[in-house]
C-alpha cells in the first residue's frame, strides 16, 4: 500500500506514518505491503467513491429527500451533504462513521474547487470568493468541528 493508502484506511495522519517510516521501520514496511484492496475487505472500510447503506433517520434530517427509506448512496455524497448542514451531531456522526481523514479530505476538496471556480452560485445568484479556501470563516468552523471528535 502507499503511505495515502494507509493513511486513508488506518485514519492515521502522514506526520504519523512519517515517524513510523524512520522509527517503527518494520510496522511501516509490512502496512507497505499488504494489498490495498485485502485490506480494505477485511476491516471494512470505504473509499470515496463507494456506495454504502444510507438510512436518513441517522442524521438531523434527511438531504437525500428522494426517500425516506434506507437507501445506497456514495460516501462523497453524503459527507458532501451533511457538511453543508453545520450540524455537528451529523458532523461527529460522519467521523465516527467514515473516519476524520476522510470527512477532511472531502471538505479541503469541497472548497478548493469552489476557490478554483471562483464564486458560490446559489438560487441564480453568484457570490464571488476571493482568498484562500482554508481562511473561509465557514471552511475554519468545519475543520475545528473535525478536529474536536
Amino acid at each position: 500500500m502507499t503511505q495515502q493508502q494507509i493513511s486513508k484506511l488506518l485514519d492515521v495522519s502522514d506526520r504519523t506514518l512519517r515517524d513510523w517510516k524512520n522509527n517503527r521501520n518494520r510496522l511501516y514496511t509490512l502496512l507497505e505491503n499488504l494489498d490495498y484492496n485485502e485490506v480494505k475487505n477485511r476491516i471494512d472500510v470505504v473509499d470515496l467513491n463507494d456506495e454504502v447503506e444510507f438510512n436518513p433517520q441517522e442524521f438531523s434530517t434527511n438531504l437525500f429527500w428522494q426517500t425516506n427509506n434506507i437507501s445506497h448512496q456514495k460516501v462523497y455524497a453524503i459527507i458532501s451533504n451533511y457538511l453543508s448542514t453545520l450540524n455537528i451531531d451529523d458532523i461527529k456522526k460522519l467521523c465516527q462513521r467514515f473516519g476524520k481523514n476522510m470527512v477532511k479530505s472531502v471538505l479541503n476538496d469541497k472548497y478548493k474547487s469552489m476557490y478554483k471556480q471562483g464564486f458560490i452560485s446559489t438560487n441564480g445568484m453568484d457570490i464571488p470568493l476571493s482568498g484562500k479556501y482554508n481562511q473561509n470563516p465557514i471552511y475554519k468552523q468545519l475543520s475545528g468541528m473535525i478536529n474536536d471528535f
